[in-house]
């Protein structure tokens, strides 16, 4: 895409260092420290007070990345509570996140957490419901950081008051969630979620409902998942906002074949907000969820689309139709690929966005194509490589050009 920035190649180190303090079965308290310094290589590079004070090296801050404690089962009741700073990924992850996934996305993958109180009631064995309250203010006001990052002024969308941006606005939020085993074979996950986010620069104060439900059916190696969400609420200058969104993915795993392939196809659908209508926004919003979800490259060109609603920030999905292949292959043990090609559309036609990068008439956002392979070299290294190329359709500018993503990354943990 035509851009005025220079292209950002860099490398980037991810350090984090934590402890697990379990005082006995029914206390217990986590603590983890984050940073993630970058070097880039260029042609851009962080401006500091003038075009000529300009570094290579950014030294990032050393921040609390988790702070919770545990209390399970107080008083014998079918309740566990975590309260503090938490990640909602791996296990404690609510479905696909397609929803409810990283609470900062302004810093990118640096950090995911919620400042949280989540209590889960088990129902029964399979069957459980938590209860969550979250605060995700724009800055982070709870919990000090070690020292500051340098101040760029070039992203200073991405900074306020020179401390780094975490989310689009001051965000507070709370949902019920299911998690509930009907058969072996068939599980289901209903939900009502609630998010106001505070008017902040071009963003206006908002409060939107959710209510969704996702299930997942599998009989040996035929698997069949999907959500759906509906939203309903308001601006405060008073303007409705309502939105649909959903996936649907079956796939089959040739369990006898050496490389093990599991083959998906998917479609997606995420509404978008019809052109001149000014009383009601029909456009989805991905709440908690601005993050990669089905691939990585084409979030960045969703900002420009959303600056009204998130800000500079990647990630906001919207006003999307999507067919989905993916291509999955365990070759070796300890070795996985996957390939997917992926078809785009837009719900709905864009009005008045920038030409240089906008049609403003057409829906074809193009074609995408990807790679991602992960490999464990030891039991505490591995990696991975990503490749991602885009071709943009008439949604775009005739001037709009091919894309391409890349990223390799290796972790070591202790």
């Amino acid at each position: 895409m035509p851009n005025k920035q220079p292209d950002r190649n860099f490398f980037r180190l991810r350090i984090q260092l934590w402890d697990n303090v379990k005082l006995n079965d029914n206390f217990g308290a986590y603590i983890r420290l984050a940073t993630e310094p970058k070097y880039y290589t260029g042609p851009y590079r962080l401006t500091l007070d003038n075009e000529t004070n300009r570094k290579r090296l950014d030294q990032d801050e050393v921040i609390i990345d988790n702070l919770y404690i545990d209390i399970k089962k107080p008083f014998d009741l079918p309740v566990n509570f975590r309260i503090g700073r938490q990640d909602f990924l791996g296990k404690d992850m609510y479905g696909e996140g397609f929803l409810i996934l990283d609470g900062t996305p302004a810093d990118g993958s640096r950090t995911f957490y919620f400042n949280a109180i989540k209590a889960t009631i088990n129902i029964a064995p399979d069957n459980s419901i938590d209860l969550v309250y979250v605060s995700n203010p724009k800055t982070d006001q709870y919990l000090p950081s070690i020292h500051p990052a340098y101040y760029d002024k070039a992203s200073g969308g991405l900074y306020i008051n020179h401390k780094k941006r975490l989310a689009a606005s001051n965000e507070k939020g709370f949902w019920i969630y299911g998690r509930n085993k009907i058969f072996e074979w068939l599980n289901v996950e209903p939900y009502y979620i609630y998010k106001k986010e505070d008017a902040y620069d071009v963003i206006k104060e908002s409060h939107i409902n959710t209510f969704g439900m996702r299930a997942v059916f599998k009989i040996s190696d035929f698997s069949l998942r999907g959500e759906l969400a509906k939203q309903y609420g308001k601006y405060q200058d008073g303007t409705k906002r309502s939105g649909l969104g959903g996936y649907a993915f079956a796939g089959y795993t040739f369990s006898s074949c050496p490389v093990i392939p599991t083959v998906e196809v998917g479609y997606v659908y995420l509404s978008g907000d019809k052109t001149g209508t000014k009383d009601k926004d029909e456009g989805f919003d991905p709440l908690f969820s601005r993050a990669p979800q089905w691939n990585e490259l084409l979030i960045y060109t969703l900002v420009p689309e959303t600056s009204n609603k998130g800000g500079p920030i990647p990630g906001y999905w919207t006003n999307l139709k999507a067919v989905v292949t993916n291509l999955l292959l365990k070759p070796i043990k300890d070795l996985s690929i996957k390939l997917s090609y992926q078809h785009l559309w837009a719900d709905e036609k864009t009005s008045d966005l920038p030409s240089i990068m906008f049609s403003n008439d057409g829906k074809n956002r193009g074609d995408l194509w990807a790679f991602i392979t992960n490999y464990k070299f030891t039991k505490n290294l591995d990696g991975m490589l990503q490749l991602e190329y885009f071709e943009p359709g008439n949604f775009y500018s005739d001037k709009a050009r091919n894309a391409t993503f890349i990223r390799w990354q290796l972790q070591y943990k202790l």
